[in-house]
């Protein structure tokens, strides 16, 4: 088996470079786009087509004629010899359907499989596949092993973090297969940091109009008390306000109005998140607007209501969506992505100090492309409200593996090859 790479701007092109060298024989295995190409890498076995070729000779010759001429030939039907048994009458035989006889010549149509039989072969053949690609990633895996073992070695870490398989390829699908560990390591933080960003504490200093949104239990209100709080320790108790907008729940209301009456800010109440606007028009004069917004609806809400309310809210400031670090790595990725579309352009990270892995929610903002302006690690408001520093969240993602001793087993590691490594090779 020899497995080769092909690059090409678009598939079209790949494909066509694919069986120009190789015919209809090769097994695309891998296929991704990268910097704006196509690449692929393919599966060849030069010996089966070389067998493949010594028995379908261009002009083997069968009995004076070219082998092609016999096989095109009609075949006679065999000569039938007198039987001393009696036989039924041919009308009395049924006679298939795909059966037909036309002269001194016999054709004969298979029918074709059964819809139960071509589902049996279809689900035969991805099983196949999915063992060879299997024992590919295997066979690549260990190849890199011994090529480049601290590449490996990052693979490892990265998978052990809980980094998304394709950001993490990318990312050490930069690294030099020369590159020592410690060289490797450090790269490749680097790389991680660079695709991180964070934003400056503008609203405790300056303030500003920030509405928190984000899934039901993620924190959004205590990380608005901890703004709040840290601005009053600054500022003192003027120039703010809370407004509470559309939170049905019971006590919702009077939970944010007990806050602002102990920090000494007013409070106030819209029904609609779409009534913001006109609220925050009145209150003009003040210079930090602190906006809670409700989880979105278990039953679901009417996209285009939705739409309205983020259009409505994003004319008066920013939009942060606080994601805790306690939630699964695909539901971070799908609320964080939800909510970079509707129009959120910043992220709270809630709740590290419960953490075990921070893979999943640094994956998921680096996807959603949002950046960080605040994180919390405790209950202790506002000391365990912070500024987002990409260092420090990084260097916790390592400490929290080193802490509670996860480590990713082959069976991951060999998954994660993706063929970029082994088309190499």
């Amino acid at each position: 088996m020899k497995m080769q790479k092909y690059t090409a701007p678009d598939m079209r092109t790949a494909l066509r470079k694919v069986r120009a060298d190789h015919g209809p024989d090769a097994l695309i295995l891998f296929t991704r786009r990268a910097a704006g190409v196509v690449e692929l890498t393919v599966a060849t076995d030069p010996e089966a087509a070389a067998r493949v070729g010594a028995l379908t000779p261009a002009r083997q010759v069968v009995g004076g004629e070219p082998l092609s001429t016999v096989l095109d030939m009609p075949i006679p039907a065999p000569a039938l010899a007198p039987m001393s048994t009696a036989v039924p009458a041919a009308a009395s035989m049924p006679v298939p359907a795909t059966a037909m006889t036309a002269g001194p010549e016999t054709s004969v149509v298979i029918d074709a499989p059964t819809a139960p039989a071509s589902a049996a072969i279809d689900g035969e053949l991805k099983a196949l596949r999915r063992l060879l690609e299997t024992q590919l990633a295997a066979l690549a895996w260990n190849d890199l092993t011994r090529r480049s073992p601290a590449t490996a070695e990052m693979i490892r870490e990265f998978a052990t973090l809980g980094i998304d398989r394709g950001l993490a390829g990318d990312i050490l699908g930069a690294l030099s297969p020369t590159d020592d560990l410690g060289d490797a390591r450090l790269r490749a933080r680097e790389a991680l940091c660079g695709r991180l960003t964070a934003l400056e504490d503008v609203w405790t200093e300056q303030g500003g109009t920030l509405v928190l949104v984000g899934p039901a239990g993620a924190g959004k209100t205590s990380a608005l008390a901890a703004i709040a709080a840290r601005w009053v320790l600054r500022n003192g108790p003027t120039g703010a306000a809370l407004i509470s907008a559309g939170d049905t729940r019971f006590g919702a209301f009077e939970h944010l109005a007990r806050l602002g009456r102990l920090l000494g800010l007013p409070t106030y109440q819209v029904d609609d998140p779409a009534e913001v606007p006109a609220l925050v028009g009145r209150l003009g004069g003040l210079r930090l607007i602190l906006v809670d917004t409700p989880a979105p609806s278990g039953r679901g809400e009417n996209a285009e209501t939705q739409e309205q309310q983020f259009v409505a809210l994003r004319s008066i400031g920013t939009i942060a969506v606080t994601l805790p670090a306690t939630m699964q790595a695909p539901a971070l990725r799908l609320t964080a992505a939800r909510y970079a579309r509707l129009g959120a352009t910043a992220c709270i990270a809630t709740r590290l100090d419960e953490a075990a892995s921070l893979g999943g929610l640094l994956s998921a903002v680096i996807s959603a492309g949002l950046p960080l302006a605040f994180v919390t690690d405790g209950t202790q408001l506002p000391d365990d409200l912070h500024p987002a520093r990409v260092d420090d969240l990084v260097d916790l993602a390592f400490d929290l593996v080193a802490r509670h001793g996860t480590a990713a087993d082959e069976d991951l590691l060999t998954c994660r090859m993706d063929g970029r490594r082994d088309a190499a090779s």
